[in-house]
Order: C-alpha cells, then structure tokens, then sequence
C-alpha cells in the first residue's frame, strides 16, 4: 500500500531548537578541544560535524519559519501603467492577471489543516512581525491573508487569450475586487488593439474614466466614445437598428427584447406586426430607427397613414394605368353617406384610404401567375402585411400591440430620441453617429452608461438593445466576415457587462451562445447568481447563461446561492485525515487493582471541497480564485494600476 504523506507546517520549529544545540555543542567541542590541547584533527572535526547538523537543521526550520511569514500574506501593490505597457511584449498573445499559484490538492489539505486552529497559532506572534518588518499584523487585516500564503512561491498568472473564447464571469461583492481587475484586463487589450464595449447600467464615473484612459495609453484617444444620457452632449448618436440586412433581423431583435415574462402568443403577434411595419417602411424608402418605428406602430391611426403613404407609391409607381378605377372608386364613394362604410370596405375615417383599399383588393391580382395573364403586378408583400393589420379588430390590435410600444417610448424619450434614433439630415449636430458595426470596425474603446439609477426601465431596455445589435454584428461577422479582415490577425471584441444582473436579457445570452464564432469575447460582472435568475425570472435561463462562461473569476463572495454554483463548478478532491483514539480502563477483579489502556492513531482520506466553501467571504481586496481552461484552477492577487507615479 502506498505510503500517504502528511504534511505538519504548524507545528513548532524544533529545527531552529535543534540548530541552536548543535550551535552549542560545536563551540563547547571547539571549548574541549582547546583546553585539553586535542589534536588537530580532532580540533577540527568534531566541531565541523556539529556546525553541518546545525547548518542543516538551519535550512529545515528557515524553510517552516517561511511557510509562517507567507501566511500573513501580500501587500498590495501599486503598480504605474507604464509599467505593465512595457511587460507586455514578453507576455505574447496572453493576458496577465497579476501574480499567484496553481491550486492543488495539498492546498486544500493546507487550507483544512489551519482552518482547525486558532489565527494565534497560525500567525507568528506581534514580537517577530515587528521584528522582521511585516507590512501589517495579518490578525487586523480584512479577510484572511494567509489563504493566498499557502503556497511560499508565487509567479506570474497568464491565461491564452484564446482560451478568453469561452467567456469569462467575475463574481464578487461591492467593492472587493470588480473595477480593479476590470481596469487591469481592459488596458492591456486596450493597448493590444482590441475593441472593448463596456455597458455599465450603473453609470461608473470611474469605469468611464478607465475607458478614456485606456484609449489614450493605446496611442489615440479618439479611440474612446461614449453615451450617457446624463451627459447627452459629450455622446455620441447611436443608430441601435442601422446592422441589419433582412427585415426579419429588425422584428426578431426587438421581440427578443421584450420581458422574459411575456407569453409566446404576445411575442409571435409583435413579431409579426414589427416585420410588417418594417417591411413597409423599407418599401416607401422610409429609414428604420426606434423613433419611425415607434410613431409607425403607435396606433391604428399611425398604421393607416403608413398605409396611405404605401398605396400611394404603388398606384403611382407599379399600377399607374389603375388610375381611372381609382377615380371611378372616389365618385362611388362620394355617392354614399358620409361614414358609412362601402359593402366590403375597410373601417376608416380616411376617404384616401378606403378607395385606393377597394381598388387595390379588386383590381390587383392575387398571384404571380393571374397577375402575369393581366400584364399587371401581383400584390407586394410590404402592402399585404399592412392591410392584414388594418382588417383586424381594432380594439384586439390595441391590446396586442401594448407589449412593444412602452418599450419604443423608453428609448425614444427626451434626449434618447436624438442620441438613439439619430437624423442623418440633422446637420446642425456636431456629435457622430455611431452604430455596432462601425464601432467593432473602427476597433474604438466605447463606453455605454444606461444610467439605470436614475431610470431602471429605460436603462435596461438600453441594454437590451444594444446587446441585441451586437448579436446582429457578431452573426454578420460569422457570417461574411468584414472588408478589414484579411486572416493575418484574430479577430478579438470584448464585451463587458458590468452589474449583469441589471442588464440580464435573452440578447445577453445569445450573445453568450453564439458569439465566439465571430471573435466576441464576453466578460460578465455581477455581485451574486441570484441577481441573474431575479431578472431572467427562472433558474434554468440563469443556469443556461452560466453554463457559457467557461472562465471563472470570484473574489470575495457572501451569497449562499452564488457558493453553491461556485463550488460545484470547481468540483472536489481527497485529503488526508489522521483520526486518534486514545482509552483506559480499570477493575478489581482476581488479584486486586488492574489498570489497562491503549493509544492509537489511522490516516485515511476523505472527500473535501477543493476550495472550501466557508473561505469565499474571507478572501481580501483585490484577490481571486480563477477557474481557466476548463480545469485550471488559480489563487492570484492583482495591482491596482495607477496612470502616473
């Protein structure tokens, strides 16, 4: 049977003990040898072997004593940019993310092993931190240093960007480490070239002025852009619905936006209504932007001018001979009483509209093949849609299409009219307009603040929005690629979702799903897992957005829910046990007083939590545990980067 080894690091330092006796005795043996005048072999050789076992004894309790100085832990580091600018060359396609150590198995046997006893007995006492110029007393330091000190030798953390495909989640509670990573990891792909769009619903100031300099450290500070609705001056105009090439993309995204809540019948008859609208609107060469879609959907009457407008185009452009029908149609109608609707008319106030509807339902052939027999044009789809809407109930429209007006209010209010739906012909307005694509192509650094402080609904809807015109980006990307790119560099653009559990949406997780395809890279923020299933409304959707993020990233966490996954995901391992039992007995039987006892001790394993649970609150500021690759597991601390020293 294999020998199970079991380490003792807390234990007294005999050794140091041991080294000061053999100290001794080599100089009482020198003492000896002098004063009875021994030979000088003699002189030289006893005490040479005392000074080698003390010498020995010396190494083995420096070694112990070390292990003790580690668990008081780091200090933390403040490390100018600059500094990190020049390191990067030597880290090649990879990402730093500070210092640390593989965690292994006897990590976890360490961890168990000091988690039985008292800080007293794990931490060296005042006297010796004061004496050996410890930065801090580990006993008043915030969280448990000593969790990062169980391995004495740490080196620097990469991970291959490439690995980054797989998406990345970072979890932990305010203020422990989120932003300070964040800044850390966003000026390296900053100064890499890489595109970086950060949503952040909370509105960051300082996240926001992590972007800014980030893109002035990358060389051009035009690289930054931003939008605020706080700050509508300094943003730039964003056309949410310019990416798209198939008038069905347009409804799919914005009924994918549409709360998680909403029954499917509600969605599929939104759905139907936005690709109708839409394809109308691109057939009278009207430009689709939140706002047009917004006034085209509002109501029945705004359905009836847009109707109006199609018809229109098609009797002047397509059917121009159907003229003299039109004019026979006007003098029937005026013959009738005013508001009474002809026999197999349409219910409108608009007179326009009801004759050139008449016309167009008798005159225009149905089918490609009757209308080739007639010489005439078969019915567009762009105007089937519409009168299909027009001769439904008008009091059931109202009621189905309530679900996606609210949502086209939010963003086309106030100042998000002109910096959501921007008018090209607008020339008096100096701030760009932007869309997904022109920013992932030009490789900006863009920061979106949805202010969801101020204004939740609006604030998510932003998000939501914006999520799901990358994911018409990232499928464009997929699909044919872009003119810039030529193959001789990957194509990399990272996404942060700072606070995921206010942006959470379906766009967000299709993002997650089908986004690494084409070189987008998600990193999601949040503070616990329950954050996630509140706003998607069940487990499994935030299970199924988890299960995406290959890469883990947790700092210090209090969140039972957010432990269980945290924990499962990292899975568990054996660690030795050594069980004692100790027993005595006595009896007086036979000759009188008989006493017996035994002592005896077993070494067994047990299975553990490879990171124990009951340690996640108590990591520190500015340190993590990092699950990469699908099987790396990583305790490491960052710097907090600083632009000047």
């Amino acid at each position: 049977m294999e020998k199970q080894k079991f380490e003792q690091l807390l234990r007294p330092v005999y050794e140091a003990r041991a080294a000061i006796g053999w100290a001794a005795a080599a100089l009482w043996m020198v003492g000896v040898a002098i004063a009875f005048n021994a030979a000088k072999g003699g002189l030289a050789a006893c005490p040479a072997v005392a000074a080698v076992l003390c010498v020995m004894r010396l190494l083995a309790a420096s070694k112990l004593l070390r292990y003790k100085m580690s668990l008081t832990g780091k200090q933390t580091v403040i490390m100018p940019v600059q500094r990190l600018q020049g390191a990067l060359p030597k880290f090649g396609s990879n990402l730093w993310l500070g210092w640390g150590y593989r965690w292994e198995p006897r990590h976890t046997q360490r961890a168990y092993e000091i988690m039985k006893r008292d800080l007293d007995e794990v931490y060296p006492p005042e006297w010796w931190l004061k004496w050996s110029g410890a930065p801090q007393d580990p006993r008043r330091a915030k969280g448990l240093p000593w969790i990062h000190g169980l391995d004495m030798r740490e080196g620097d953390v990469i991970l291959p960007l490439e690995s980054l495909k797989g998406h990345c989640a970072i979890v932990a509670t305010t203020g422990a480490i989120k932003t300070r990573l964040l800044a850390l990891v966003m000026f390296q792909l900053a100064m890499r070239g890489d595109c970086v769009i950060v949503i952040d619903p909370k509105g960051d100031k300082e996240l926001r002025e992590i972007c800014r300099q980030a893109a002035a450290l990358s060389g051009d500070p035009r690289r930054f852009l931003m939008l605020h609705p706080a700050f509508a001056s300094e943003s730039v105009r964003l056309d949410l619905l310019k990416n798209w090439d198939r008038v069905s993309q347009v409804a799919s995204r914005i009924t994918m936006v549409l709360d998680s809540q909403e029954s499917d019948n509600f969605k599929e008859f939104c759905w139907m209504a936005v690709h109708r609208i839409t394809n109308a609107m691109k057939y009278i060469g009207r430009r689709v932007s939140l706002n047009t879609l917004k006034t085209s959907m509002e109501s029945r009457n705004a359905v009836e001018h847009l109707t109006i407008e199609a018809l229109r185009k098609f009797f002047t452009e397509e059917c121009p001979h159907l003229a003299e029908a039109l004019e026979r149609q006007i003098l029937a109608s005026n013959a009738e009483a005013r508001g009474k609707p002809q026999k197999g008319g349409l219910e409108t106030e608009s007179k326009e509209l009801a004759v050139m509807y008449k016309v167009f339902q008798e005159f225009v052939p149905e089918t490609e093949e009757a209308a080739r027999k007639q010489g005439m044009p078969a019915k567009p789809e762009e105007l089937r849609g519409l009168i299909a809407i027009l001769e439904a109930n008008r009091e059931w429209f109202g009621k189905m299409i309530v679900s996606i007006t609210p949502m086209l209010t939010k963003l086309t209010t106030d100042d998000l009219r002109d910096l959501l739906s921007p008018d090209y012909g607008n020339t008096d307005d100096p701030r760009p307009i932007m869309d997904m694509g022109r920013i992932v192509e030009g490789g900006h650094i863009f920061y979106l603040g949805t202010d969801t402080l101020a204004d939740e609904s609006v604030g998510k809807a932003m998000a939501a929005m914006t999520l799901a015109d990358l994911a018409a980006v990232a499928a464009e990307r997929y699909n044919h690629g872009t003119a810039t790119d030529d193959g001789s560099q990957p194509r990399r653009i990272h996404v942060f979702v700072d606070e995921a559990g206010d942006a959470a949406c379906a766009p967000l997780i299709q993002q997650a799903n089908k986004g690494r395809g084409a070189g987008f890279f998600l990193w999601m923020l949040f503070q616990t897992y329950s954050d996630l299933v509140h706003k998607l409304g069940s487990v499994p959707l935030a299970k199924k957005l988890m299960g995406n993020m290959n890469n883990l990233i947790v700092g210090a966490t209090q969140d039972p829910d957010t432990m269980d996954q945290i924990i499962e995901k990292l899975g568990q391992t054996a660690i030795t046990v050594i069980s004692q039992s100790k027993g005595f007995g006595s009896k007086t039987e036979d000759v009188g007083l008989e006493f017996s006892a035994n002592n005896s001790s077993s070494v067994s394993e047990r299975e553990v939590e490879v990171f124990p649970r009951s340690l996640l609150p108590s990591l520190p500021d500015l340190h993590y545990i990092g699950f990469f690759n699908r099987g790396e597991l990583v305790k490491g601390r960052i710097p907090v980067l600083v632009a000047n020293t």
